[in-house]
C-alpha cells in the first residue's frame, strides 16, 4: 500500500531530524531559552514578591510593636510624673508644717494652717476662702498670715468648715502702720488694683522709697509686728496737708495656697 509506504518513509525522516537535531543540542538550547525568558523571570517575580510579602508582613507586625511599646512607655511616664507631683506636694506639705510650727513657737500662739479654696472671682485681691472655719477654732477677727510674719489679711466670716478673709490689699480694710524705725507712721488702704496707698502721714516724717512698713496694732483689727509691705513711691504735694505713698504688699495672689491662721484666745 502506496500510502502506508509514505507514512513510514515521513516518519523515517522525522525520526532522522530529531536525531539530528539533538545531537547538535537544539533541544538543550530551547529549554535554557526558555527558562531563561519563560519560567526563570517568573520564578524570580514569585520569590521577589515572597521576599517583599514577608519584608510587609514584619514591618506591619514590627509597627505594631513599636506602637504598643510606646503606649507603654507613656504609661510608665505618666505614672512616674504622678508619682513626682504626689511627693513634689508633699515636700511643699511639709515644709509648710515646719514652717507653722516655727513660727507657732516662736510667737507663742495657737497658729493653724489652712489651705485656699478659692479666690474672690471677681476681684482677686478682695477676699479668698479657706478650709478651716468654726470646728476649728477659727473666729472673726482672726489674723491671716504667710510665713515670715507677712501680713494677709483678717477673717470676715466664719461657717462651719469655711472661713472668708478680707486680704489687705481690699478697699474695705485698714491698716495702721508704722516704719522699721518708727519714725513714720500712717494708714494703709487697699485698692482695685492690688497696690495699698499709704495716707496720713505727717509732713515732718522721713518717708522715702524703700522703707519697710509693719503694722503698728493701733488700730484695734491687727496685731503689732507684722510685715505689711515696701514703700515704692512716695507724693509729697504742697496742696496736702499728709505725705502719701504707694505700697507694694509683700505676697500676690499666687503665694496664697496656704495660709496661717492667728486663733484668738
Amino acid at each position: 500500500n502506496m500510502t502506508n509506504w509514505k507514512k513510514i518513509i515521513f516518519t523515517f525522516f522525522v525520526a532522522t531530524a530529531l536525531f539530528f537535531l539533538d545531537k547538535a543540542g537544539f533541544f538543550n538550547f530551547s529549554v535554557n531559552l526558555l527558562n531563561s525568558f519563560g519560567v526563570a523571570p517568573i520564578t524570580r517575580s514569585v520569590f521577589y514578591l515572597g521576599k517583599e510579602s514577608s519584608f510587609l508582613f514584619k514591618n506591619i507586625f514590627g509597627v505594631r510593636g513599636l506602637i504598643k511599646e510606646n503606649i507603654f512607655l507613656k504609661s510608665e511616664r505618666d505614672f512616674f510624673r504622678g508619682e513626682y507631683f504626689k511627693i513634689l506636694q508633699l515636700k511643699e506639705e511639709n515644709d509648710f508644717l515646719r514652717k507653722a510650727l516655727s513660727l507657732g513657737q516662736k510667737e507663742s500662739k495657737k497658729i493653724i494652717f489652712a489651705d485656699t479654696l478659692s479666690l474672690d472671682p471677681f476681684q482677686a485681691s478682695d477676699s479668698l476662702l479657706v478650709n478651716k472655719g468654726l470646728k476649728d477654732g477659727v473666729s472673726v477677727g482672726d489674723s491671716v498670715i504667710l510665713s515670715g510674719n507677712i501680713l494677709v489679711g483678717r477673717v470676715k466670716e466664719v461657717f462651719a468648715k469655711e472661713s472668708r478673709v478680707t486680704l489687705v490689699t481690699s478697699a474695705q480694710n485698714k491698716v495702721t502702720v508704722v516704719s522699721e524705725d518708727s519714725g513714720v507712721k500712717g494708714v494703709i488702704t487697699g485698692s482695685a488694683s492690688g497696690v495699698l496707698n499709704l495716707d496720713l502721714v505727717l509732713k515732718e516724717s522721713e518717708l522715702i522709697s524703700g522703707q519697710i512698713l509693719l503694722s503698728s496694732g493701733l488700730d484695734g483689727f491687727f496685731k503689732g509686728g507684722f510685715l505689711v509691705g515696701e514703700v515704692v513711691k512716695v507724693s509729697n504735694s504742697d496742696s496736702d496737708p499728709f505725705k502719701k505713698a504707694l505700697v507694694r504688699p509683700f505676697f500676690n495672689s499666687k503665694d496664697l495656697k496656704q495660709v496661717f491662721i492667728i486663733v484668738s484666745e
